[in-house]
């Protein structure tokens, strides 16, 4: 019988472990849309779980008949890059399909598109009574793309950040700490990233609380750190942005030292972590680790940007990048654990670029 109790009971925790990261999909959401869930509870569902949405044009087209709402719907996209591609056929069949405009729009914003705007084309979208507004957007998808829900994206092309610049003289920095090199204003600018230092340390969502409450704790909640605006003082245009990382004197590898003397106390840049920050609609936020009722995690499961570095000096690395960075919101993170808990000290930056 104790056999049988124990069985029992491992497969009633590894079915809720299961349920905790199961993948979210069309079905899924559907169904959550047929049983009253809130759409704030599915947008976090989606928002920190695991995605895999059909995101085609008969994918939107049955999440239109099933009710599924447009900000649900939104916020699928969004999970789902890179998009379908996007053609004159599409665009009739979601008008047809009752697919909203404001949907149709979004998804010409997400995806790439390979439109005929010949005149044929253009009779044939009449004839189908596609509205003037989305056949406007169709012959300038870019603007569309400007406009989307990524504010840092700008129009045109940035030159590319040079690769030949002598390395700096420690002398150049003021004081320790992490400087950009600006490279637009012809000789390379040195300017140093302000540290905010915030304990604005939350646990969970609404979301997150329901389905931990619904698992008896098996599902988790997230513990996050939150800034209060929704994007950095410091604006950065560059698609691979170099960085200077300067630290103090000989005490420097005393990893004893409080994060409020941080340039005191690391070894070196791999002592950090480079995050891509969340905007929501409290500012910005990112993920430190995790909570169920049979395991508590810290570190980053989403979010991190890995970065290249070469030593100069002993005081003194380059930062730089083998790839393109997307436009966003990021931080440099001062990754030791035993600070999540006091005050944790972030060197925050905007990214504009045209890199999604």
């Amino acid at each position: 019988m104790f056999k049988t109790i124990t069985i029992s009971v491992t497969l009633f925790l590894t079915a809720f472990v299961c349920f905790a990261q199961e993948t979210i999909t069309n079905p899924s959401v559907i169904s959550m849309t047929k049983a009253k869930i809130s759409k704030d509870v599915i947008l976090d569902k989606i928002k920190f779980g695991p995605t895999k949405f059909n995101m085609s044009t008969p994918g939107l087209i049955e999440l239109k008949k099933e009710g599924v709402h447009e900000s649900v719907v939104d916020a699928m996209m969004l999970a789902s890059s890179p998009m379908p591609m996007i053609r004159n056929q599409d665009v009739i069949d979601m008008h047809i399909g009752g697919v909203s405009r404001t949907i149709i729009t979004k998804k010409i914003q997400y995806s790439d598109t390979d439109f005929s705007l010949t005149t044929e084309a253009l009779i044939n979208l009449k004839a189908a009574k596609v509205p003037d507004a989305l056949v406007k957007v169709m012959m300038v998808p870019k603007r569309a793309q400007q406009q989307s829900t990524n504010p840092n994206l700008i129009a045109g092309t940035l030159p590319p950040h040079p690769e030949n610049f002598p390395v700096p003289a420690r002398g150049k920095f003021s004081e320790p700490g992490i400087y950009y090199e600006e490279f637009k204003k012809g000789a390379p600018q040195y300017e140093q990233l302000e540290p905010t230092t915030t304990n604005q340390t939350r646990k969970g969502t609404v979301g997150e609380a329901f389905l931990n409450q619904a698992t008896s704790g098996v599902s988790g909640t997230t513990q996050r750190v939150g800034l209060a605006n929704p994007s950095a003082n410091f604006v950065i245009e560059d698609n691979k942005p170099v960085f200077y990382m300067v630290f103090s004197g000989a005490n420097r590898k005393n990893m004893n030292e409080v994060a409020e003397s941080i340039f005191e106390g690391v070894a070196s840049p791999n002592d950090f972590t480079l995050l891509r920050v969340k905007p929501s609609n409290r500012g910005r936020e990112f993920v430190v680790g995790r909570e169920s009722a049979y395991t508590s995690e810290t570190g980053f499961g989403e979010g991190a940007i890995p970065f290249r570095f070469k030593k100069i000096s002993n005081t003194l690395y380059k930062i730089y990048f083998d790839q393109e960075i997307s436009a966003a919101e990021y931080a440099f993170f001062y990754n030791k654990g035993s600070e999540f808990t006091s005050s944790i000290k972030l060197y925050d930056f905007s990214l504009h670029n045209n890199v999604k």
